[in-house]
C-alpha cells in the first residue's frame, strides 16, 4: 500500500513537471512513433543542442517517464522501509537489553517484603550468589534462603503481621555465620556422596548452635555391602565397648557356669528392689523395704523360670562340657542365677533396713 501510494505520487509529479517544462501542448506524451522519428530526422545537431529538454522527451517517451517514476518510487520506498526496520530493530534490541538488566537486578518477589531487621541487602546478595539461579525460586531446605522464603510466605501484607519471639530468635540463631559459594556446596555434596558410597561418615562434635567437624571419619559398613548385621557403631565396635562386653560375667573366659549365674543373679537382685522401694505404692510406709524385697525375689523367680524354659526348648550348648547332656551348662547357670538374685536382693534389703531412714 505504501509502495503504490509513493510511486503514484512520484509519477504524477514527474508527468506534471514534464508538461510544464515542455509546454502546454496536450500531445506531448502522445506523439506517434512515426511522427517522432520524422521530426528527429529533419532536425539538425544544433537544434538538438538548443532544446535538450525536447530531446530528452523524445528519447524517453511516455512509457519511459512512467517507468522512471515507478523505479524512483520503488527505490525511495525501499530506502524508507529499510530505515524504519533498522529503527525498529534498534528499539527492540534496546528494549531487550533493558528488560534483561531489569530481570537481573530486580529482587525476587518473595524477598521484596523482607525488612532489614530480618536480612540486610548484603547478606541477601551473598545468599543468592551461593546458589545457582535455577534454585532461587525453590531453594533447598538446608539453605537459609528456604527459611527466608518461609518467612516471606508467612508474614507480610495480607498475611500475619506479628512475629513470635521464638520465630525471630530461631531465624537469628540459624542464620549463616559464613557463606559458601556454589562450588563449595557442590564439593561438600560430592565428598559426602563419596563417603557414603565407601560406608563412612564424618565424626562431628555438637555445639551450642552448630556442629564442628573433627576431620575424622567413622566406618559404619562392614565387609559385606548389604549385610545389616555387620553395621558398625561406636557402641558395638569401639575398643572400649568390646572390652567392656568381654569382661561381663556371661562372656568372661575362665568361669564355670555356676560362677557366671551367681554373679549375674547377685548383680540383678541387688538393684532390682530399688524401684519397688522408692516408687512403689507403699514407699512412704515402714514396710517399703520388705515389700521391695518380696517384689524383687518374685521378679528374679520369674526370670529364672523363663531361663529354664528357654534352656529346655532351645538347648543352647554355649557352656556345655564334653559328654554332658545338651544345655546342662546353661541350666546350671540359671539355677545359680536364681540363688544369686535372691541373695543380692536380701543383701540390699539389709542395707536399706540398717542404714535407711
Amino acid at each position: 500500500c505504501e509502495f503504490a501510494a509513493t510511486t503514484t505520487a512520484l509519477t504524477l509529479s514527474a508527468v506534471g513537471a514534464a508538461n510544464y517544462i515542455f509546454g502546454t501542448d496536450s500531445q506531448t506524451f502522445t506523439v506517434a512513433h512515426g511522427q517522432r522519428h520524422q521530426a528527429l530526422h529533419h532536425q539538425g545537431a544544433q537544434g538538438v543542442l538548443d532544446r535538450p529538454a525536447v530531446a530528452l522527451k523524445d528519447s524517453l517517451g511516455a512509457q519511459g517517464l512512467v517507468g522512471f517514476g515507478m523505479g524512483f518510487g520503488a527505490m525511495v520506498a525501499a530506502a524508507r522501509g529499510f530505515a524504519r526496520s533498522s529503527k525498529r530493530r534498534v528499539a527492540r534490541r534496546a528494549a531487550d537489553i533493558d528488560v534483561a538488566e531489569k530481570t537481573e537486578t530486580k529482587p525476587l518477589p518473595y524477598f521484596e517484603t523482607l525488612p532489614p531487621s530480618i536480612v540486610d541487602k548484603e547478606t541477601l546478595d551473598k545468599l543468592l550468589a551461593a546458589l545457582p539461579k535455577e534454585q532461587w525460586d525453590d531453594p533447598p531446605e538446608d539453605s537459609y534462603l528456604y527459611t527466608l522464603k518461609c518467612y516471606a510466605e508467612t508474614y507480610g501484607p495480607g498475611k500475619a503481621t506479628k512475629m513470635g519471639w521464638y520465630d525471630y530468635i530461631y531465624m537469628k540463631v540459624s542464620g549463616p555465620e559464613f557463606f559458601d559459594s556454589a562450588q563449595d556446596i557442590a564439593d561438600r555434596k560430592n565428598r559426602f556422596r563419596d563417603m557414603s558410597s565407601k560406608g563412612a561418615f564424618p565424626m562431628e562434635f555438637p555445639g551450642p548452635s552448630n556442629v564442628w567437624e573433627s576431620g575424622a571419619y567413622l566406618q559404619w559398613r562392614g565387609e559385606e555391602y548389604f549385610a545389616g548385621d555387620q553395621v558398625k557403631t561406636i557402641v558395638s565396635d569401639s575398643r572400649f565397648s568390646k572390652q567392656f562386653i568381654a569382661n561381663t560375667a556371661f562372656y568372661r573366659e575362665g568361669l564355670k557356669p555356676w560362677q557366671r549365674g551367681l554373679e549375674i543373679g547377685m548383680a540383678h537382685g541387688y538393684f532390682i528392689i530399688g524401684p519397688f522401694v522408692s516408687l512403689g505404692p507403699l514407699r512412704n510406709t515402714p514396710e517399703a523395704a520388705t515389700v521391695g524385697l518380696l517384689a524383687g525375689c518374685a521378679l528374679v523367680g520369674l526370670v529364672s523360670v523363663g531361663g529354664l524354659l528357654f534352656g529346655t526348648l532351645i538347648k543352647p550348648k554355649l557352656f556345655d562340657k564334653e559328654g554332658d547332656p545338651p544345655a546342662s551348662g546353661f541350666q546350671e547357670m540359671i539355677n545359680w542365677h536364681a540363688l544369686g538374685g535372691i541373695g543380692g536382693a536380701g543383701f540390699a534389703h539389709a542395707l536399706i533396713t540398717v542404714f535407711g531412714s
